[in-house]
């Protein structure tokens, strides 16, 4: 079987985008309780309905990244696998992070990370799909020279604050790089403070350290 998840929110626009440009036999909508008593929401409802699809929502806290990546994760976990005509079968499982709160998009994308699963930003005008690997724990989604960044990183940094406290560890050109791709994961993001641009973890970033220190720790 084929399963989309997709956050959805109040303006349901880039759910459906995901829902025209990628193939679902059962869609699975994350959510909080709010969104349910909303028009988007009834829309994609009554649409399912009227199609017979198989339809699922996963209720979850959209301000709390944690909950969002723990409900995805445990969902698949439980999801896998199914029957069909007698045959247990590996479904096949994507996730759209378009849709809703910019953290559970950014939960839905780290859980996609984690587990090895595809995952897409859709909207009206494009379908990006993000490059995850199947197979790996999230330690293994970083490079050494990313690990070394997020460790250092504070409230909010500037390259040459990065620089200095790496020392000879990593370039400025190699720090550089990797905030480049750390910002396009979502982990980090730049702000504007006193006339620099500094750059600062963003609420995936905080849980993905977090989450390998707990990792270097066990």
């Amino acid at each position: 079987m084929k399963i989309l998840i997709s956050t959805f929110g109040p303006d349901p626009e880039n759910t459906l985008a995901a829902m025209r440009a990628l193939p679902y036999e059962r869609l699975v909508l994350v959510l909080s309780e709010g969104d349910v008593d909303t028009p988007g929401f009834r829309k994609i409802k009554e649409s399912e309905e009227k199609s017979k699809g198989s339809f699922e929502t996963l209720m979850v806290d959209e301000f709390d990244l944690k909950d969002v990546f723990r409900s995805i994760v445990d969902y698949v976990g439980e999801n896998a696998r199914s029957k069909s005509k007698g045959k247990d079968i590996e479904n096949t499982i994507s996730i759209n992070v378009s849709g809703g709160a910019k953290i559970m998009g950014d939960s839905a994308l780290l859980a996609a990370f984690h587990l090895g699963l595809p995952a897409y930003h859709c909207d009206k005008t494009m379908t990006i799909k993000f490059p995850v690997i199947k197979g790996v724990s999230l330690r293994h989604r970083f490079t050494d020279s990313q690990i070394a960044v997020l460790k250092e990183m504070g409230v909010r940094d500037t390259v040459d604050d990065l620089s200095e406290k790496l020392g000879s560890a990593l370039t400025e050109e190699t720090i550089r790089k990797v905030l480049r791709k750390l910002r396009k994961l979502g982990v980090v993001r730049t702000v504007a403070s006193d006339g620099k641009i500094t750059v600062e973890l963003t609420e995936a970033g905080i849980f993905i350290l977090e989450t390998l220190n707990r990792f270097e720790r066990d």
